[in-house]
């Protein structure tokens, strides 16, 4: 879906006083951020297809620029002619400091899935891999999800669970009681680059839910509660066929669970679940939940046969079902399904979504506590499609999302998330197949 930088004029960059300045339309060269004007790099990754359009399968690539060119139209930015490759043999899992001076990656299948790895963004297509590198695979596998802790850049956490089985798998003797995997859950020192510490263990559902064949397949975007004591953790749920032990693809689902663990010995794994939503909730490349001012965390679901929703997870580390914020409901659509999103302060999100069985991506500006939500008014293509998408940049009151229909040029765009006023920002210059999956 996504994009290219053409011109090859070369700006000289004056650093003076504290000051920048650049060559707006410029597609090379480095220019400092100012420290003092809160400037920072923003990086645009770009996912390059495998053997299917729009699969993000043939990698990932990087590009860095200020915010005062990410918000020109008329500057272009070509990812995959100027970029960087980030080590991945599929889509890479990427976040990035706050400050915007380093790229933290976890690369994802392959020969060196599960290496850890942190770049120095320099600007442009210039990224700095340290000498500092750690591999998490033997205990979260080639493949593991993570996300960065909102906690300074300290943590982050890897999750995956593995080898689900029955319980009677090697003993069909046994009469069958339920399926399970093996969860890992992993604290990932990000400055010191080493593992803090890990658990490995099972995670039960009740014994009735369990005999049907329901389990947790997947575990995905844990969030540390305000309190720093406790994570949440998503997930995503699967049934077996208690007597085939055959995967069923469809049945009757359960409510909304998460998995609580304490913090920091990542013990104690409890299942929560909500009565509002019976959707997964583990997101898919992004984070999925987030603590807001009001000290709750508030989490989007997938997969609901309601239509997505944003529940809300009170500050006791439970389920809140007196919250109920249906998407469908809001938007006035039928079966939203929330491909990515951000918390953006305020009660304020922004929600990348489609609907009506749809594979097209539209944007929506979400006010938690009014529990309203509105379609922003951009320019939308039949081929925008937002599901592998990972990063929206939050830096003060501005939103940055990389919209690019696949194979086609799109934007960068901007959104003030205290007035709702859009900017259209610079130009992503694409390739066939391709999309580009974030900003960071």
């Amino acid at each position: 879906m996504k994009r290219q930088l053409r011109n090859v004029l070369v700006c000289t960059s004056v650093i003076a006083a504290f000051t920048i300045t650049s060559c707006e339309n410029a597609g090379s060269g480095t220019v400092e951020p100012d420290e003092t004007s809160k400037e920072r790099w923003i990086t645009v990754a770009g996912a390059l297809m495998g053997t299917t359009a729009g699969d993000g399968n043939g990698g990932t690539m990087v590009y860095s620029v200020n915010k005062a060119d990410a918000k020109n139209p008329n500057f272009s930015i070509s990812v995959y002619d100027n970029g960087f490759p980030v080590k991945s043999t599929r889509t890479a899992r990427l976040q990035a400091s706050e400050d915007g001076t380093t790229l933290f990656n976890i690369a994802y299948s392959g020969d060196n899935g599960g290496e850890f790895a942190r770049y120095k963004v320099n600007g442009s297509g210039s990224y700095t891999q340290e000498d500092v590198t750690v591999n998490i695979s033997q205990y979260a596998t080639t493949t593991p999800r993570w996300s960065k802790l909102f906690d300074g850049d300290k943590t982050g956490i890897a999750v995956n669970v593995a080898s689900i089985v029955a319980n009677n798998a090697t003993d069909k003797t046994k009469p069958f009681a339920y399926y399970r995997g093996t969860a890992t859950v992993l604290a990932l020192d990000l400055q010191k680059v080493l593992i803090n510490g890990y658990k490995q263990y099972e995670i039960p559902l009740s014994a009735e839910e369990e005999l049907k064949g329901h389990t947790i397949f997947r575990l995905d975007a844990p969030v540390l509660n305000k309190a720093q004591n406790k994570l949440i953790i998503g997930t995503w749920m699967r049934k077996y066929n208690p007597a085939t032990g055959t995967i069923e693809s469809t049945f009757d689902r359960l409510g909304s669970k998460s998995v609580v663990v304490d913090y920091p010995s990542l013990e104690n794994p409890k299942v929560i679940t909500s009565t509002v939503s019976n959707g997964d909730n583990s997101g898919y490349r992004s984070p999925n939940a987030f603590v807001s001012e009001d000290g709750n965390i508030y989490q989007a679901t997938q997969r609901d046969s309601k239509g997505s929703h944003i529940l809300r997870i009170n500050q006791n580390n439970e389920y809140d079902n007196s919250y109920v914020f249906s998407l469908d409901a809001a938007l006035g659509v039928k079966g939203s399904y929330v491909d990515s999103w951000k918390y953006a302060g305020n009660g304020i999100a922004y929600v990348l979504y489609t609907h009506d069985g749809t594979e097209q991506g539209y944007i929506a500006r979400v006010d938690l506590n009014a529990k309203t939500a509105t379609k922003v008014n951009i320019e939308y293509d039949a081929d925008l499609n937002f599901a592998q998408y990972q990063g929206i940049l939050v830096s003060g009151d501005e939103v940055y999302v990389a919209v690019t229909p696949t194979g086609k040029d799109g934007n960068i765009y901007i959104f003030n998330s205290k007035t709702g006023v859009v900017t259209k920002g610079a130009k992503l210059v694409n390739k066939a197949g391709n999309h580009y999956i974030g900003i960071f």
